[in-house]
């Protein structure tokens, strides 16, 4: 689950998570900032400017090593 108040950091962990399951060739182009959805909210300043500014916050080791491999997945440009 993927919960959160900035709904443009929650739209790019969603792509993120997306794009760990093998999303198909729309979702996996280009940066996740880059989405054109994600890009747009950012423009119109709807929340998060930029992968460092979303804080993913988990309770377990597990969630942990997922939470890596999406701040991995959102910082690949």
């Amino acid at each position: 689950m993927i919960f959160g108040a900035d709904r443009v950091a929650v739209d790019a962990v969603g792509v993120a998570v997306l794009r760990m399951h093998g999303g198909n060739a729309t979702i996996s182009r280009g940066a996740v900032f880059e989405q054109e959805q994600i890009a747009r909210a950012v423009q119109v300043g709807l929340g998060a400017k930029t992968p460092g500014q979303i804080d993913l916050v988990t309770d377990d080791p597990a969630s942990h090593r997922i939470a890596e491999q999406i701040r991995q997945v959102l910082g690949k440009g």
